[in-house]
C-alpha cells in the first residue's frame, strides 16, 4: 500500500538471490577434503559435490576413501595418514599436479580418551600428530598453492567444543582442538592479504559412525544413540556440520575469516 515502509525498503534492497547462488554453486572450484571417507568429512564432501565442486578426497582408510570417491564422482582420492609430513606432501602433489585448490577442509581427526595422569606418549603424540600437525601441514601445503595461484581461497578447519569447554579424559584431544582454533586465527591473519579466508568449526557431540562404534563397545549397539543423547543437551548429525562448512567454503562467506563457529545445538550452554 502507499506509504508502506516495508514496501519502500524492499524496492531499495538488492535481490538476495546472488548470495544464495554463491552458497549453492561451487562449479569450477577445486576442493580438498581430509577425513573424507566417513563422518563429518564425508558429509562435507557430499555437500560440496552437490554444489558443483571438483573433489580431491583424502583419508587413511583406503576402502572408505575409494567408496566416497566413487559415490561422489571425485576427481581424485589419496590414501594417507595426515600425520605423515612427507607422505602428505606426496599425496597432494599427486592429486593436484600443477593445479591450485580453491577450498581446503581439514576434517581428519581421532578422539581416544585417557586420564591426563595416565596417558602415555603414544596417545599424546598420535592425537597431536593427526589432529593438529596434520591440519597445519595441509594448511601449509594448500595455502602455498593458493597464495602462489593468486586467486585466493577458503580453508575450513574442524575443531571441537572440547577445545573450549573440556571434559575429563580429553587432555590430548582438547589440547589438539584448542590448538586448531589458535592456528586458524594465526593463518587468517597471515593469509588474509592473499585473499585466503581461514575459519574453524567447533562441533558439539555428533553421532558419526565412529562415535557409534565407540559407544557400541560400551553399551549394546542398539542403545548407542540413546546413551549418547543422555549425556548431551543436543546431539548433532554430520550434515548439520556440513552445512556450516559449505557456507564457510563458499563466496557467500566472503567477509568471514579468523572465526570459530560453535555448532553444538546449545551443548556449551548447559
Amino acid at each position: 500500500m502507499e506509504g508502506d515502509p516495508a514496501a519502500s525498503l524492499a524496492s531499495k534492497t538488492p535481490d538476495p538471490s546472488p548470495w544464495l547462488s554463491d552458497c549453492a554453486r561451487l562449479a569450477g572450484r577445486c576442493a580438498i577434503v581430509t577425513g573424507a571417507g566417513s563422518g563429518i568429512g564425508r558429509a562435507i564432501s557430499r555437500h560440496l559435490a552437490h554444489a558443483g565442486a571438483s573433489l580431491l578426497l583424502v583419508d587413511r582408510d583406503a576402502d572408505a576413501v575409494k567408496r566416497a570417491g566413487e559415490d561422489l564422482s571425485a576427481r581424485g582420492t589419496a590414501t594417507v595418514d595426515v600425520a605423515d609430513w612427507e607422505g602428505t606432501q606426496r599425496a597432494l602433489d599427486d592429486l593436484l599436479g600443477s593445479g591450485v585448490p580453491d577450498i581446503l577442509v581439514n576434517a581428519a581427526g581421532i578422539f581416544p580418551s585417557a586420564p591426563a595422569l595416565d596417558l602415555d606418549e603414544e596417545h599424546w603424540d598420535s592425537l597431536l600428530d593427526i589432529n593438529l600437525k596434520g591440519t597445519m601441514r595441509l594448511c601449509q601445503l594448500a595455502g602455498r598453492r593458493m597464495r602462489d595461484g593468486g586467486r585466493g581461497g577458503a580453508i575450513v578447519n574442524i575443531g571441537s567444543v572440547q577445545g573450549q569447554r573440556s571434559t575429563a579424559g580429553k587432555a590430548a584431544y582438547a589440547a589438539s582442538k584448542a590448538g586448531i582454533e589458535a592456528l586458524t586465527r594465526v593463518l587468517a591473519a597471515e593469509l588474509g592479504p592473499h585473499g585466503i579466508r581461514v575459519n574453524a568449526i567447533a562441533p558439539g557431540p555428533v553421532l558419526t559412525e565412529a562415535a557409534k562404534a565407540r559407544l557400541a563397545a560400551i553399551v549394546d549397539g542398539a542403545m548407542a544413540g540413546r546413551a549418547f543423547k543422555a549425556d548431551h543437551l543436543r546431539i548433532g548429525d554430520p550434515d548439520e556440520i556440513a552445512r556450516v562448512a559449505h557456507f564457510l567454503a563458499s563466496p557467500a562467506a566472503s567477509y568471514v575469516s579468523g572465526a570459530v563457529w560453535t555448532v553444538d545445538g546449545g551443548t556449551t550452554l548447559a
